[in-house]
């Protein structure tokens, strides 16, 4: 226990606030942390997810942005996130934006499902993602046109390739094209009017 105190107090003095939460999946206890952060030009809020062991020690498992927000008030990089609990299944929602004139930041979303097994044990199931990297104007080479203009040639086919796998890789999801990119777009959104919604209906 002693321990599990000195992990808050830490979290406490690296960031500005922390929020602690318990829930049980399973019958497996977890810890949510919730933690303010202003680093730089970057000010939000991150979520943290911690199964609670035996011997009161924590143990990491997964964590997710909130709200990010990068640069400055009139040019900013943006980030929003919400989860939701049903059962044994965590599903993460992530959407990135940009304001003014910021043009290397991406635009898109991400539902991540994971599942808490009987042995406790925290696995991702299925993980898409649909992600612009940048405005369609700023790197007129890339990959990346080709979401909006159908490859023909075996040399514009393998650069959309490249540009999906590179984005694959960073963002950690399988990308979705067409309507389920529009599919997956609707449902963060729809995720956060559900959040926003038990919100209110809360206070």
């Amino acid at each position: 226990m002693k321990l599990f105190f000195l992990i808050l107090f830490t979290i406490n003095i690296l960031f500005a606030s922390a929020e602690l939460e318990h829930v049980t999946l399973g019958n497996q206890d977890f810890s949510i942390v919730t933690e303010s952060y202003d680093i730089y030009d970057s000010k939000g809020e991150v979520m943290k997810f911690y199964k609670e062991e035996r011997n009161n020690d924590l143990t990491f498992v997964l964590s997710l942005i909130l709200k990010d927000k990068t640069g400055t008030c009139a040019d900013k990089s943006m980030q929003e996130g919400a989860y939701e609990i049903n059962g044994t299944t965590i599903t993460l929602y992530s959407f990135w934006d940009r304001k003014g004139k910021v043009y290397d930041t991406p635009y898109g979303a991400r539902i991540q499902q994971y599942e808490v097994l009987p042995d406790h044990t925290v696995v991702l199931r299925s993980s898409k993602i649909y992600i612009e990297t940048a405005r369609k104007s700023y790197d007129p080479e890339s990959g990346m046109k080709y979401l909006f203009t159908p490859p023909k040639t075996a040399l514009e086919k393998e650069a959309l390739q490249g540009y999906v796998k590179s984005v694959e890789k960073v963002y950690k999801g399988v990308f979705v094209f067409g309507e389920e990119a529009k599919i997956l777009l609707d449902g963060v959104h729809e995720a956060f009017r559900r959040q926003m919604k038990a919100q209110w209906q809360s206070q």
